[in-house]
């Protein structure tokens, strides 16, 4: 005698082995880091870009260091990064890497809070970071000695400023030089005879930024274009790069990724 069997899985139980089928087959991307060097300057706006970018692609995390502009396309050359952050254009750049600008930046030059000069002329400023004028009232009447911040060699900023405002001038050897933006920030917001020159990115209350050419250092003036300090922000990237790295830097450049760069630099799309 054949005995027969008959049964039936109730619904649910179809949906339960549906969704542990569809849950094996999922894995998960792994883990990738990028690792990114550079221009001090740029760091803060790399940061921006890699925490969206993050919340979109949980498995990409970045590793941003300063270190300039030159440490950057040192290292990005020699494979020690994913990416270069270099604010001035990078000098004698190997053909295989290429540099990609993803923003425009202003370089502001910082007073003291309490010093408040309206405007001062480019050739003025040369002046004073020359040497030429050593004292502040030579410039607004205002009497105290004037201490000039610059920056270390291998900064991008210092590069751009040297290049923007100095011409073939040197800065004066008694400059105070300073290793990063912040630290001449902090110098310049402690000192009332001080002067320097930063991102306008990074200016804060501690200082004050100084209207050039009757052109106030402002975002409007960047993205208009008129104010007289103005360089790219671009990243350096080997020719031999992991394919997440191109997903971020087509990111940097789409509308979302430049409507980050908008809120305190100027795009370039």
């Amino acid at each position: 005698m054949k005995l027969h069997f008959s049964f039936r899985l109730p619904p649910s139980a179809f949906i339960l082995l549906f969704l542990s089928a569809c849950l094996a087959t999922v894995t998960p991307p792994p883990p990738v880091v990028l690792k990114a060097a550079g221009s001090t300057s740029m760091a803060p706006l790399l940061a921006d870009l890699a925490a969206a970018y993050s919340a979109q692609q949980p498995h990409i995390t970045f590793d941003i260091q300063g270190g300039g502009s030159h440490l950057g396309q040192t290292l990005v050359e020699s494979g020690r990064v994913d990416l270069g952050l270099v604010s001035w254009p990078a000098q004698n750049l190997p053909g295989a890497v290429r540099s990609i600008p993803i923003a425009r930046d202003a370089v502001a030059i910082i007073l003291h809070p309490d010093h408040k000069i309206e405007n001062l002329p480019l050739l003025q400023v040369r002046d004073i970071f020359s040497g030429r004028l050593l004292n502040w009232q030579e410039v607004d009447g205002r009497a105290g000695p004037i201490q000039v911040i610059s920056r270390e060699d291998g900064s991008g900023t210092r590069a751009a400023f040297e290049a923007l405002v100095m011409a073939d001038e040197r800065v004066t050897p008694t400059a105070i030089v300073l290793p990063n933006s912040q630290a001449v920030i902090d110098y310049v917001a402690h000192h009332a005879g001080a002067v320097g020159y930063v991102s306008l990115a990074l200016v804060t209350e501690k200082v004050y930024a100084v209207s050039l050419e009757g052109v106030p250092p402002s975002l409007d003036s960047l993205t208009g274009g008129n104010y007289p300090l103005i360089r790219e922000l671009s990243l350096l990237v080997p020719p031999q790069s992991q394919p997440e790295l191109a997903k971020f830097v087509e990111f940097s450049l789409s509308p979302a990724g430049q409507a980050i760069v908008a809120t305190k630099w100027g795009p370039v799309r």
